[in-house]
C-alpha cells in the first residue's frame, strides 16, 4: 500500500485508483491466508485509502481530497473516469434546449464549461515527477494476464476455502482445462 499512499499523497488519484482496482480483483481478494500474513498497519492503511476513494455519496471524500490537493500541489492527476462521468451526467440529465422553446439551456453550457475548465486546470499543472527505471522495467516486461489467467494463478497460490470460492473454482476448471494455458495472457 506504500505505492498507493505515494500516488494519493502526491495528488495522483488516477494511479491510486488503478492500484486499488487491481488489489480489489476477486483473484486477489480471495487470498485470505496471504492477506493474514501481511503487516496489520499496511492492511489498515489500505482500508483507509479504500474509504478515501469510496464511491459513496458520489465520491464525496475523494472530491474533497481532490479540492484540497488542488490547493496544495501544482501537479494533480484526478481520477479521470469521474471527470468523464461528470461531463456525461451533465450532458445526459440537462436538456440542451429549454422546455417548449428553441432557447439554449445556458445553465447546461455553463456546467459543462466549468467541468472542462477544471480539466484544463489539471492539464496545465506542472508535474516534476521522476521516472523510476526499476518500476518502468517491471511494467514493460510484465506479462499482462487475462481474468482467467489471474484466477488460474490465484488458485495456484491458495486453494479455495469458502463454498462460493469452491464453486467459482469448479466453474473455472470446467471452462478452462488446466492443460490449456494459451489464453491466460494477452
Amino acid at each position: 500500500s506504500s505505492g498507493i499512499n505515494a500516488e494519493y499523497g502526491q495528488g495522483n488519484f488516477n494511479s491510486a485508483m488503478a492500484i486499488l482496482a487491481g488489489l480489489n480483483q476477486s483473484s486477489i481478494t480471495r487470498l485470505h491466508k496471504l492477506r493474514d500474513r501481511l503487516d496489520r498497519n499496511r492492511v489498515d492503511h489500505l482500508k483507509s485509502l479504500e474509504q478515501q476513494m469510496s464511491p459513496s455519496e458520489n465520491f464525496k471524500i475523494y472530491r474533497t481530497a481532490l479540492r484540497n490537493a488542488s490547493e496544495q500541489h501544482t501537479c494533480v492527476i484526478p481520477f479521470f473516469t469521474i471527470l468523464v462521468k461528470d461531463i456525461h451526467t451533465i450532458n445526459e440529465i440537462k436538456k440542451t434546449r429549454l422546455d417548449n422553446t428553441d432557447l439554449i439551456n445556458f445553465e447546461k453550457c455553463w456546467e459543462l464549461a466549468r467541468q472542462l475548465e477544471e480539466f484544463q486546470k489539471f492539464q496545465a499543472g506542472v508535474c516534476d515527477l521522476q521516472a523510476d527505471g526499476n518500476i518502468q522495467e517491471d511494467i514493460l516486461l510484465a506479462k499482462v494476464m487475462t481474468e482467467d489467467g489471474m484466477s488460474f494463478a490465484s488458485y495456484g497460490i491458495e486453494e479455495p476455502v469458502t463454498e462460493n470460492d469452491k464453486k467459482r473454482y469448479k466453474a473455472f476448471l470446467e471452462k478452462q482445462p488446466a492443460t490449456r494455458t494459451s489464453n491466460l495472457f494477452y
